[in-house]
């Protein structure tokens, strides 16, 4: 049935199926309806890459806290806790994820949770030689592990994970959509914008909420004309703007 009250649409995938999403609680903390249809998936790679031994590595780095969940799926975290590398984190809920698993995370950047603040504030910390892991997606931008080199560190980047369209939501995506709902779509990842674009080429005139601004210009090449990047980059500052829409919307 048509519905036109404003709904918050959130696209993203998550790593364990057994919890709840974090986005769509914060949502939900400040009485946002959400229809939660998850365009993406991630799987952890067949043949993932290889990274050095525990004890050869200076500085392990986490770019997601799902960058965490799979390397704890294949790795032996004990081993790594044990050694001497340093851990560093994106954010704090990518932070929360690996003290979550026992390692204790030396560096988060202090303001800006994005691949760009973590790169320069381990840039300034790393010594040239500094061997350095950085557990990926399949799917991750070069930009971190290109900085890291600058700085003469030795740096291994494996791909452990792929994210990929669920194909199987589009019909569920599509049936959402043609009900004259209003309201926001969020993403938190270019790959769910792609998988957007893919399942529903002709976009909605809705507002696209992103977290970051790689996910924001990823919306606004595949054709949103309203876009907006939540700053800080978090699901509270995210959950916070679309609540903010909400209440624009209601009061028209």
């Amino acid at each position: 049935m048509a519905s036109n009250a404003p709904v918050a649409l959130v696209t993203r995938g998550k790593a364990d199926q057994t919890e709840e999403d974090p986005l769509v609680s914060q949502l939900q903390a400040l009485s946002v309806p959400v229809q939660h249809i998850p365009l993406v998936t991630q799987q952890v790679l067949k043949a993932p890459g290889k990274m050095p031994a525990p004890r050869e590595v200076d500085w392990l780095v986490f770019t997601s806290a799902k960058a965490v969940h799979y390397f704890d799926c294949l790795m032996s975290a004990k081993e790594w806790i044990k050694s001497n590398a340093h851990v560093a984190a994106v954010g704090p809920k990518t932070a929360e994820a690996a003290v979550s698993r026992g390692f204790t995370v030396d560096l988060v950047p202090e303001n800006t949770y994005t691949a760009e603040s973590l790169a320069e504030e381990l840039a300034a910390v790393i010594r040239p030689g500094d061997t350095v892991v950085i557990p990926k997606s399949k799917q991750a931008r070069k930009m971190l592990p290109n900085r890291l080199n600058e700085v003469g560190a030795n740096v291994a980047d494996p791909a452990i994970y792929e994210t990929k369209a669920r194909a199987e939501n589009a019909r569920a995506l599509a049936a959402f959509l043609n009900g004259n709902h209003q309201g926001v779509i969020t993403f938190t990842s270019p790959s769910a914008v792609h998988a957007f674009k893919q399942m529903y080429p002709n976009l909605p005139e809705w507002p696209a909420i992103c977290i970051g601004t790689i996910t924001a210009n990823a919306a606004s090449e595949a054709g949103f004309s309203q876009v907006e990047a939540a700053v800080p980059h978090t699901f509270a500052s995210l959950a916070e703007q679309v609540s903010n829409y909400m209440n624009e919307v209601n009061n028209r």
